[in-house]
């Protein structure tokens, strides 16, 4: 439990770092194209493959290759859940299609792959890729859509996460060696990974005013239901069903993160109003705070 509060401590040391230099140089905030960027094109694909290529063993597949379909499964009943709970909050429009996408993906890969490879180790993050790849499809596909109402976001399903999964999955069944000069450039960048998402994070949330995120009334209810409710029945799911630990961690763990950065992301680059967004990371965030552990200590 204490490594729990500790991972999660440092990891917002660097979100409230982020925001308190957002907020003291409005410059910054400019600038988080360039580190998202760098985060989904470098940091993380470059923690995906030296995950996958040193832990996707021929061993691994075998004992978890059922994986990937119940994670599609968990994707669909997501999918499905999150349309009657949007249509139950809002009527039509933007506001339901931004509720779908974020009672169905969490931020699994900024916050997600960080926190998990800091209290499970190196297996642990694995277990957590191969869980979310359909997931990691699905939000540069139908989520991308979703928030922009841009059709051409299925093509982003080929991406450099994606190609440094694939990559990382030959490395990994065919043993190929990964020399040990490379081996040091992809540990150092995927140290990055955790206090650059953080910061991004921060700094993203500095842009806007945190009296207009916190009046929102409905922005709480969706938050209880990202942070309570849809873990709790994930939790009760797997250990109903009496998942393996491949399964429950990942499955339990992606539930209980916070709403993703995408929903801010993604309709800010197509013009969208990005505040709605804004306001469910910032609550969501900080009750992530007490409602991490408590998940985490249960599964």
């Amino acid at each position: 439990m204490l490594i729990v509060f500790e991972q999660i401590f440092i990891l917002y040391v660097f979100l409230f770092l982020g925001w308190f230099l957002g907020k003291k140089n409005l410059r910054l905030n400019g600038q988080t194209g360039l580190l998202s960027y760098l985060l989904v094109n470098l940091l993380l694909p470059a923690k995906v493959f030296g995950t996958f290529s040193r832990n996707f063993t021929v061993s691994y597949f075998r004992e978890n290759a059922f994986v990937f379909l119940i994670s599609i499964g968990f994707l669909l009943f997501y999918h499905f859940f999150s349309k009657l709970l949007a249509r139950g909050l809002y009527k039509e429009g933007y506001m339901v299609r931004m509720t779908e996408y974020t009672f169905t993906i969490s931020n699994y890969a900024y916050m997600g792959y960080a926190l998990a490879e800091g209290v499970y180790g190196e297996k642990g993050l694995t277990d957590l890729i191969v869980f979310c790849i359909p997931f990691s499809i699905y939000t540069y596909t139908v989520g991308y859509v979703k928030l922009t109402g841009n059709g051409k976001g299925f093509r982003r399903a080929i991406n450099a996460m994606t190609v440094c999964i694939l990559i990382g999955i030959i490395f990994g069944l065919a043993a190929i060696p990964v020399p040990a000069p490379v081996q040091k450039v992809l540990t150092s960048a995927s140290g990055c990974v955790g206090p650059m998402s953080m910061l991004l994070t921060g700094i993203t949330l500095s842009g806007f005013s945190v009296k207009d995120m916190v009046l929102d009334k409905k922005s709480y209810i969706i938050c209880a239901i990202r942070l309570l409710l849809l873990p709790l029945i994930i939790f009760c799911l797997v250990k109903w069903i009496g998942f393996p630990e491949s399964i429950a961690i990942p499955a339990v763990f992606m539930a209980a993160m916070p709403t993703g950065l995408n929903t801010i992301v993604f309709p800010k680059n197509v013009g969208e109003d990005p505040g709605p967004g804004a306001r469910l990371a910032f609550l969501s965030h900080l009750g992530s705070c007490i409602t991490i552990p408590i998940w985490l200590s249960l599964v």
